[in-house]
Parts: structure tokens; C-alpha cells; sequence
């Protein structure tokens, strides 16, 4: 195989002042605090744990990867030098020297190792790193990758802040990471407050440079009234998933500036194929053409959202465009109903506390209705939420899912391979021999228009057996002050604030 090797240079450019104007620069610099409101409060800090974006959003300050996705998708280094594939089963890759840790101590590949092999253990990480066999240390600052079989979306995989670099000394000292991280990020801890307001400060010594900005703080406000409020009145500098109704009042205020942007994420209804009334393929079907998914995105979104068509999102690679939606047919849904046979057609459909998601499902159930299906709501706080749906603890819940990597391997296999079935990724408990065999060819042939073909067979068939009852691709709706500047909008909406600054 043709060895390819990338090697990323950087320049650091030091400007060097002096006396009294230097000192005021400083202290303007350590007034600049920055504050952040997401949704919901992060289940854990430990960044290995949930592929769930309060928790990766938050961690990924304190982290870095070996890699990093750049805004077209292409794949450059971070926390590595270079790398190089000697074969399609041997990644070497060589670390930057004298990147700092936040306790001082300095990267190094014993560390790199550390994290790898703890990954293999965790739930949300485990899917990340599962085709690596094992990892050798060359020297201080190189490893050997060694994998069990070829994996195009390792690189992908190796940038996704599930795959965080810890440091070795740290965790293995007994320190608790999912309430104290701590590692070569931009900022690091100062307070933790049970997760509502986690408090950080500038890593001086941060690899890429010091922020700009002294302190960071990001706030869990899960309602999104409280939320915009909070914003208007200057509690808050950034609100991160404001509803579709509230970006009008963020457009009517002249202080805010609105984002609103397409993400790599699709909404569904997740099925329990293991229980009843959904171990029933022609009820499941009968779901997609039972919901009004344009009326949903007229009645909701305000034309800040699409409807889907495939659980891979449009912006992913491996997105299959010719895939046909299921269209709204009242009647089409009855007769699949009553060929199911299924007499009890009640059900429970599990919703996190998200006030969008709430109107969404009590459209859904009036859809419902109309059939004689009876769907009741259940609201769940965030963290219950994903524990009863990972360990199966339902019938439906109505969820989204972000491609972090911008892959459809995050997607399809996560969220549907019959190996992963569980906390790690299918909660729809789904599984089909021939969905397996097209997606996990696609992990190992190594050219792009050979994995597109087998995402397009795996989208087909998802379709055809329908876990996962696709509803709609929203915008990312964000709010921020206009005395902030250097947001980086990432589409993932897992966002890096390292750039952030106050005018």
C-alpha cells in the first residue's frame, strides 16, 4: 500500500511587550470571562463514557485528540506531529513534543497507550477504538497502531472527543475524571458544581496558545425560555439549542447576533424490536406512514429543519440521496396495522426534559390517534433518560443522533449493528445478518466509492425493517452576544471555544 504520510508544521508567532502597557494587557485579558448555556446537564465529564453531546461538548475543553476534522472533513493532526500507514494494518504516528498536561507534566506516548486501552473498556469509546489489536511504544513520543483488520474510519474515529487523551499518571492516581478532569486542553478546572455550573480558567500553557479569554463557564439551563431570558439580560453570553421560536427574538435584538446552522444530526423514533408491540415489523412501518413529518417541520421549525429521509444525515458522508421516504398516508398506515395482527397497539414513548422534542412527540401522538394507536408520553430527566434506554428499559423513546466523525460509520454501525446492541450504540436492540454484513464491509474496503456502496445497501435495508422511524434534520440555533467574537460553529454542535473573545 502506498505510503502516505502528512506532517503538520507549526509556527508560533510571540509578540513581546514591555512595562506598564504590558501589565494592562494582562489584566484586560483576565477580566474576559465567557458564559455558556447548553440544555441539559452533563451525565459525566469522563469523555470516554456516552456518545451524548452535553457530556462531549463540556469535556472536550479539558481534551484533545490525536487528530481533528476540519470544517470540509478532511483529517489533520493534533495532539500528533505525523503519521504514517506502513500497511492497512500498521498506523505510526508520532507525537508533538512538549505538549503540557494541566498538572505541568508533559505528553507523552505512554499516555497515548493508556488511553487507547482504556477506551476499549468504556461504553461510548469502545466502538471507536474496537478494531485496534493492540498499540506499541516506539520511543517516547511514537506508537505503533497495530489493527485486527483494515479500518477506513479509524482516522475519523481518532479525531471524535470520545477518544480524548488522558493523562496516565492522573487517572491511575485514583482521581476521579468524570467530576475532575484534567488534560491538555485549552481550559481547565476550577469548579465542577455538580455539573450545573462548571467553572474553567485558561490553560496558560495550552499547546495552540493561551485563550483569549481568562475564564470560561458553562451553565446547564434546560429550559429554553429560561434560557433565552438569560441571554437577553447578559446572564449568559452564548445560548447553545435555542428552539426554532426563539431565534425570532434573538434576530429582533440588536445586541445578539443568531446562527443557525444545518447539523450532521438526524431525530427519530428508536424502536425496541425485542418488545412488544415493535418485535412486529408491519407495525413499525406502519409508524412511518402514520406521522406527518412536513408538519412537523412547518408547525415546529419554521423552515429551520428538513425532512428525512435516511438516519445518515445529508451532510455525512455515505449519505445515499436516492433513498424514498416513506410518505404521509393515513390509510396506507391503518392497513399495515391491521395486517400486523397486533390487538394491543398502545405503547410509551420515552422523551428527555427538551420542550421541542415535547410538542414534536404530542404531534405524534395525535398522528397516532388517527390510526387507534394510543401512545402515551413519558418524560424522563437527561441522565435517567439515557440509562433506561441503553439497558432496554423501554418501548420507544424519541431521540437524535450526531455523526461526530461526519461519517456514516458512526451512524450506521453505532446505532444499528447487532454487535453494539445496548449502551453502546443500538438501543433498538436490532438485528439483521445482511445490515451487519453491508456496513461492516464498509469499515474495511478502503475506497470511497466501495464504502458509499455498501451505506447505500445498509440505508436500504434500515428502511425496509425500520427500528428507527426517521422524522426531520434541524438547524442548530444559537444565540451570542455581539461582544463576543471567534466562535467556531462546528456542525457536529460539539463546539470548541478555544477561539472565543470579548470585544
Amino acid at each position: 500500500m502506498k505510503k502516505i504520510v502528512y506532517v503538520l508544521m507549526l509556527v508560533a508567532l510571540f509578540l513581546v511587550g514591555c512595562g506598564e502597557k504590558q501589565e494592562e494587557k494582562v489584566a484586560a485579558t483576565e477580566d474576559k470571562i465567557v458564559t455558556v448555556a447548553q440544555g441539559a446537564k452533563p451525565k459525566t465529564l469522563d469523555p470516554h463514557m456516552y456518545n451524548a453531546i452535553p457530556e462531549l461538548l463540556v469535556s472536550r475543553q479539558f481534551y484533545n485528540t490525536l487528530f481533528s476534522r476540519e470544517k470540509d472533513g478532511t483529517i489533520v493532526p493534533e495532539l500528533a506531529e505525523s503519521y504514517e500507514y506502513k500497511n492497512d494494518k500498521e498506523l505510526d504516528i508520532v507525537l508533538k513534543k512538549g505538549v503540557k498536561f494541566h498538572d505541568g507534566s508533559e505528553l507523552t506516548a505512554d499516555d497515548v497507550i493508556f488511553s487507547i486501552e482504556r477506551m476499549k473498556e468504556k461504553p461510548g469509546a469502545g466502538v471507536m477504538v474496537e478494531e485496534i489489536d493492540k498499540v506499541e511504544k516506539v520511543n517516547d513520543y511514537e506508537i505503533k497502531i497495530l489493527l485486527k483488520n483494515p479500518s477506513s474510519p479509524l482516522l475519523f474515529n481518532l479525531a471524535h472527543p470520545l477518544t480524548s487523551i488522558l493523562s496516565k499518571k492522573y487517572v491511575e492516581a485514583g482521581n476521579d475524571i468524570s467530576i475532575a478532569p484534567m488534560g491538555t486542553g485549552a481550559y481547565k478546572l476550577v469548579a465542577y458544581n455538580d455539573g450545573e455550573k462548571i467553572e474553567m480558567e485558561a490553560f496558560k500553557d495550552y499547546f495552540e496558545g493561551t485563550p483569549k479569554i481568562q475564564k470560561l463557564i458553562i451553565k446547564s439551563i434546560p429550559e429554553d425560555t429560561s434560557r433565552l431570558a438569560a441571554l437577553e439580560t447578559g446572564e449568559i453570553d452564548i445560548a447553545l439549542g435555542l428552539s426554532p421560536i426563539s431565534t425570532q427574538t434573538v434576530e429582533a435584538n440588536d445586541k445578539l447576533t443568531l446562527i443557525s446552522e444545518p447539523t450532521t444530526a438526524t431525530e427519530y423514533i428508536c424502536l425496541n424490536v425485542e418488545k412488544a408491540p415493535f418485535n412486529n415489523k408491519d407495525f413499525r412501518v406502519a409508524l412511518n406512514y402514520a406521522i406527518d413529518k412536513q408538519s412537523i417541520v412547518d408547525s415546529i421549525f419554521s423552515g429551520r429543519a428538513k425532512v428525512a429521509k435516511s438516519i445518515v444525515n445529508p451532510n455525512v458522508f455515505g449519505y445515499y440521496d436516492g433513498l424514498e421516504g416513506y410518505p404521509f398516508d393515513i390509510e396506507k398506515a391503518k392497513e399495515l396495522v391491521a395486517k400486523s395482527g397486533v390487538k394491543d397497539t398502545s405503547f410509551s414513548l420515552y422523551v428527555n426534559d427538551n420542550p421541542v422534542r415535547l410538542q414534536v412527540a404530542q404531534i405524534i401522538q395525535a398522528n397516532l390517534k388517527e390510526i387507534g394507536i394510543d401512545m402515551k408520553i413519558e418524560t424522563l430527566e437527561w441522565g435517567t433518560y439515557l440509562q433506561k434506554t441503553g439497558e432496554g428499559d423501554y418501548q420507544a423513546f424519541l431521540g437524535g443522533w450526531i455523526s461526530g466523525t461526519s461519517d456514516a460509520d458512526i451512524v450506521l454501525y453505532s446505532l444499528l449493528d447487532s454487535k453494539l446492541i445496548g449502551l453502546a450504540g443500538n438501543r433498538a436492540r436490532y438485528s439483521n445478518p445482511e445490515f451487519d454484513k453491508e456496513v461492516e464491509t464498509a469499515r474495511v474496503v478502503l475506497t470511497p466509492e466501495e464504502r458509499k456502496e455498501h451505506f447505500k445497501n445498509a440505508q436500504i435495508i434500515a428502511q425496509n425493517d425500520s427500528p428507527l422511524v426517521v422524522l426531520y434534520n434541524k438547524n442548530e440555533n444559537i444565540g451570542i452576544n455581539k461582544r463576543i467574537t471567534g466562535f467556531n460553529y462546528d456542525a457536529t454542535t460539539m463546539h470548541k471555544f478555544k477561539d472565543l473573545d470579548v470585544k
